[in-house]
This record gives C-alpha cells, sequence and structure tokens, in this order.
C-alpha cells in the first residue's frame, strides 16, 4: 500500500537535502552505495541494505524533481513494480517537517505495491542521526542476512543500562516506542502486554538493568512457543542491548518481524539517547490501526501536515 510519512527533525532543510542527496552523505545512512548526480538526472543506490539487495545496475533511479532544499522526487522498481518517492522539507522554525510518499501508480493493491513501511521508519530514524552529525548510531538492516528461524538483533545505546530498562519496563516509556497501551506488573508471572490484543503474555524472567524475558504467547498446555529476551550489558557508560525472539521453526520465514524487530530497537536507542523530546516518524492511521502502533504516533494524529 502507499505510504505517507512525516518526520521532523531539528536541522536547516538545506542540511537535509545536502544529506538526501550528496552520494558520500547518502551512502552514510541510507545505502550501502550510491551514485548520484542530480543535473544528469540520476539518483542510484545499490546493495546489502536496500530492500531486494540489488547490483549496480539494478539500483539505478530516475530523479523525477528535484528542487533544492524543498522536494526530492524519484523512481524506485521494487520486485518488479515500478515505484515513486516524493520527500518534501517544510521549515518550521528550528525545525524541518520531513514528509516521505511512497507509492506505487496504478498498482491495483498491496500485493502489486510492495512498499516497506519499516525500512523507511528505520531510515529517517537514520537520517535524524546523519543531520545530527551521529553516523556512528546508525542501524541498518543487511537484507543478505538469513531471516528464518528465530530472530536476533543487537544495538549499543549511549547510555546505562538503567535507562535502557526503564524502556523495557515502564509503562509510559513504552507508549512512546512499542506499545499503544502498555500493562506491565514488574515481577515473574506478572503481565506485560502491548496492547496489541495479543496474550496473555507474562513475565518469564526479570532482572533489573540485566535481562527481562516475556511469554509472547502461550499454549493451553502452558508451554511457550514464542519469548522475548531482552539482555543488557553495560560499560563505560553505554548498553549494548540484545533482543531475541525465540521458537520458530528453523525455517520459518521471518522477514517481516525481523524487519520490524530493528525498527523498534531503532527507535528504543533513540529514545533513550535523545530522551523526553524525542518523537518516533508519524502516519496517518485509521481507527482499527492505532493498537498496533505506538501510542506517541496514534496520538500525534493532528500534527500530520496537510499538502495541497
Amino acid at each position: 500500500m502507499p505510504i505517507h510519512l512525516q518526520q521532523t527533525l531539528t536541522a536547516t532543510p538545506d542540511t537535509i537535502y545536502h544529506n538526501l542527496t550528496d552520494t558520500g552523505r547518502l551512502a552514510a545512512w541510507f545505502a550501502e552505495h550510491a551514485d548520484i548526480a542530480l543535473s544528469q538526472g540520476q539518483y542510484d543506490f545499490w546493495g546489502r541494505f536496500t530492500p531486494g539487495t540489488p547490483n549496480r545496475d539494478g539500483g539505478r533511479h530516475l530523479v523525477l524533481a528535484a528542487e533544492a532544499s524543498t522536494t526530492l522526487s524519484y523512481s524506485w522498481r521494487l520486485q518488479d513494480v515500478d515505484t515513486a518517492v516524493v520527500i518534501r522539507l517544510i521549515p518550521r522554525g528550528a525545525e524541518t517537517v520531513v514528509i516521505v510518499d511512497h507509492a506505487a501508480p496504478g498498482a491495483d493493491g498491496p500485493a502489486d505495491a510492495p512498499i516497506p513501511e519499516d525500512f523507511w521508519f528505520l531510515s529517517l530514524e537514520n537520517l535524524r542521526r546523519a543531520v545530527d552529525g551521529r553516523d556512528d548510531a546508525v542501524v541498518r538492516l543487511d537484507f543478505t542476512a538469513s531471516m528464518l528461524g528465530d530472530v536476533t538483533h543487537t544495538v549499543d545505546i549511549d547510555a546505562g543500562p538503567e535507562s535502557v530498562f526503564k524502556a523495557l519496563i515502564e509503562p509510559e516509556q513504552m507508549n512512546r516506542w512499542i506499545a499503544s497501551k502498555a500493562v506491565v506488573e514488574p515481577h515473574v508471572g506478572g503481565r506485560y502486554e502491548l496492547g496489541w490484543g495479543m496474550g496473555p503474555v507474562k513475565i518469564l524472567e526479570l532482572v533489573p538493568d540485566q535481562r527481562l524475558a516475556v511469554i509472547d504467547e502461550v499454549n493451553p498446555d502452558g508451554t511457550s512457543p514464542n519469548v522475548l529476551t531482552w539482555t543488557l550489558e553495560g560499560s563505560a557508560g553505554r548498553t549494548r542491548l540484545t533482543l531475541v525472539h525465540s521458537g520458530f521453526a528453523p525455517d520459518q520465514d521471518n522477514s517481516g518481524i525481523y524487519m520490524g524487530w530493528l525498527n523498534f530497537m531503532s527507535w528504543i536507542k533513540s529514545l533513550v539517547e535523545y530522551g523526553p523530546g524525542w518523537q518516533p516518524t508519524l502516519r496517518p492511521l485509521a481507527a482499527e490501526w492505532m493498537p498496533f502502533y505506538p501510542a506517541s504516533i496514534a496520538g500525534r494524529q493532528s500534527e500530520l501536515v496537510s499538502l495541497p
């Protein structure tokens, strides 16, 4: 389906446009390789950090529109479907609203328009880091990695384990990066719910600032085929956070939740590092979809910018 995303960054349109249109800058946060020549209508990117892992020839994209510090649009062929990306930059005082529209003109339905929402969520958070001069904090998905069976992701967070653990266990924090209506009873056997309509979900292990494990699904016989385990390793004021979503058959294709979990890892990293002012990327939500997105997105629908 077409997507419409909105991100507010503390940077000028000039800075953001430079990160979008400079070959070296695009390769620093968006794609493994890039080759941009706007005057020649060329906006090429390819490699292992791009869906489909295209080679050089498969990574050729035509510039459809380019207005300095205002608009960038280019074609992108995804899974044999022609799509178009339109990025608009709208200044708002010391901030800039970045609006991304990605659609497949003329596509008949979702199956014909493979628009990667989680990829864009991840990329826009990386754009934030890029314009802030934090290339070392970029979190990217390697699409050449196996996405079968159990899911494992690790991110390094520039904060101590205590701050990271609070983001995992305090409902107010959880509602900012993952939960629509978090409920936590912080003890073994207690409830740990995200508001997604799944459950019952219970805490299996809880070691403050070190480890949290929860049952994702419970069978009638009491077994737990799916378990989420968060492990925190602190060193020199930083935390290495590892997520393991286990219990899947070794050959089960988990590419969807694989990308989704890495995006959540990216969001928790930003929440902890940026503090109370951080907000995730906005997208329009119909009422029936609100339970499946963080409350911080559902509760900010009035901030969406209407475009002519």
